[in-house]
């Protein structure tokens, strides 16, 4: 018969091999597991957190109801989204946390206000696109795209890929990323540690969520 192994020996060996098991398993979820790099946390600080002292806004749940308000499109350049980011974002068009609508103005090609708690979590967006979108770059459909981006969390704009100032790029891989990463963490995680960069604070952190931010952000022409 083969030597018997002393029972106090065993449990420490079980540990052991549970936890090579574990870290060899896959990283869903969260963001060090999708393979993100302190770059990615540093352009998702640049164009979200930096609105809350370094804590992410997004949506708090998915998918999120749109009302296309007869703007044709809509589903299809939304979708795009749901595309690019392989699912990471997605949208149900039987909602209005997202509201879409056309406009006469013809200073702009779309325009998105979107408004937020101090925990981080998006309250509602509102997109109003230009009827007239001749002189818009990749015309009605980039300009949805663009906007929905607006919607998403992108608060700002990149110097390229689609949300850039005038659009009429494809969604960028950087701002796939973007996506990816924001939709991988909940509403008012705090990503200062991971940032390569120095940072300056924004509006302040509320767990509680009292206090609603805003913000309207214009795509031009």
């Amino acid at each position: 018969m083969p030597p018997m192994i002393p029972r106090r020996v065993t449990l420490p060996l079980l540990v052991i091999l549970l936890s090579l098991l574990v870290s060899c398993g896959g990283g869903g979820g969260g963001g060090d597991g999708g393979g993100f790099t302190k770059a990615d946390y540093q352009f998702l600080y640049t164009y979200n957190a930096v609105n809350l002292d370094g804590h992410t806004i997004r949506w708090p749940s998915l998918p999120i109801g749109v009302s296309s308000g007869g703007v044709p499109g809509v589903p299809v350049a939304f979708d795009r989204w749901n595309s690019a980011t392989g699912g990471a974002v997605g949208f149900n068009y039987a909602g209005n946390s997202i509201t879409v609508a056309y406009s006469d103005t013809t200073s702009y090609c779309g325009v998105t206000t979107i408004r937020w708690s101090s925990a981080g979590r998006i309250l509602s967006a509102k997109v109003s696109v230009a009827r007239d979108q001749s002189g818009c770059l990749g015309g009605l459909s980039d300009t949805l795209t663009h906007e929905a981006g607006h919607a998403l969390g992108f608060l700002g704009h990149d110097a390229s890929g689609l949300m850039n100032p005038q659009g009429g790029q494809p969604i960028s891989d950087q701002e796939s990323r973007f996506m990816r990463l924001l939709y991988s963490l909940a509403p008012g995680t705090d990503i200062s540690d991971k940032l390569a960069k120095s940072r300056t604070s924004g509006a302040s952190y509320d767990k509680s969520g009292t206090r609603v931010h805003s913000m309207t952000i214009n795509r031009s022409k």
